[in-house]
């Protein structure tokens, strides 16, 4: 106690500086209009900015959120337009037709693929007690990124659309009445192929490839990429070079697509014996090579 009262003596010149210090600036801040509104000013400024700061750190935690809910409203606005629209054999928009739905749709998140193998698969975090089946397609919001083939109750293994040997589906130039087969080739992770595209078609570098309704799986019209390139082969068809619109390797969302009336039609079209109704496959190619999704 002695030891302190000897060192307040010996700092109590400055102590009493201190406090007359106080004293003379809160009479100049009270007694001068400008000076306490400019300090007000200061002072709002100082914590808008924290506040500003802080709102930023909470929305930015709760980015994941929101990026869930959007997508979940995307899915439900997708299967709402379905209701709406009907597309030819081509995948070509017709007449709107209110009440009729053909495809649903559902979020999902992809939590396991690979792009560096001739056999891709993809894993996402939807399974049976979702509603997700064998042959749903998977779509992304660039293009369509491959389909169901194994369920569990809260898993989807999927094949990519970078599937040498299992991955197959139709598709078309926009706009036009040519279409033919889709896969992949194994040369890269951004490029499929189109082929079977006849010689007497107008393509050109750039034009847009869909789906076409001749699939099981896809909705028609899906954007799939764009043309990079084209030879003819055999003097009958062009081989087409296509730049995927997904890029495989970063996708981190999809939508899992249902057909609703995929089991109709598909049974309807076995009963008449002839398993090649719907689908696109030239007439020279064996039977073992028509079945695509």
């Amino acid at each position: 106690m002695l030891k302190l009262l000897l060192f307040l003596k010996r700092i109590h010149f400055v102590l009493l500086f201190l406090a007359l210090e106080a004293v003379a600036i809160t009479l100049f801040l009270h007694g001068n209009v400008y000076q306490k509104a400019k300090i007000a000013g200061t002072s709002n400024r100082l914590v808008s900015g924290i506040y500003d700061k802080m709102a930023d750190v909470t929305g930015y935690f709760g980015l994941r959120a929101e990026n869930d809910r959007l997508i979940d409203e995307v899915a439900r606005l997708r299967s709402r337009l379905s209701a709406f629209q009907v597309y030819d054999t081509l995948g070509q928009p017709m007449d709107s037709v209110p009440g009729l739905q053909y495809y649903q749709y559902q979020p999902a998140r992809v939590i396991r693929n690979s792009v560096t193998k001739r056999q891709n698969y993809l894993t996402i975090d939807r399974g049976k007690l979702d509603g997700v089946e064998p042959e749903m397609a998977l779509i992304s919001e660039d293009g369509i990124v491959g389909y169901v083939v194994h369920c569990s109750n809260h898993f989807s293994v999927a094949v990519s659309i970078l599937n040498t040997e299992e991955f197959k589906t139709s598709g078309c130039i926009k706009g036009s009445d040519f279409a033919g087969s889709i896969y992949w080739d194994g040369v890269s992770h951004r490029e499929v192929v189109l082929d079977e595209i006849p010689k007497y078609a107008d393509l050109k570098v750039g034009d847009t490839v869909v789906t076409t309704n001749y699939s099981y799986i896809f909705p028609p019209d899906q954007p799939i990429g764009t043309v990079r390139s084209f030879e003819m082969v055999n003097g009958t068809f062009y081989k087409v070079r296509v730049a995927l619109f997904t890029d495989l390797a970063r996708v981190k969302h999809v939508y899992v697509v249902r057909y609703l009336e995929q089991g109709e039609r598909r049974a309807l079209e076995m009963s008449v014996g002839n398993a090649e109704i719907g689908q696109n496959v030239p007439a020279n190619k064996p039977e073992e090579e028509t079945v695509e999704p």
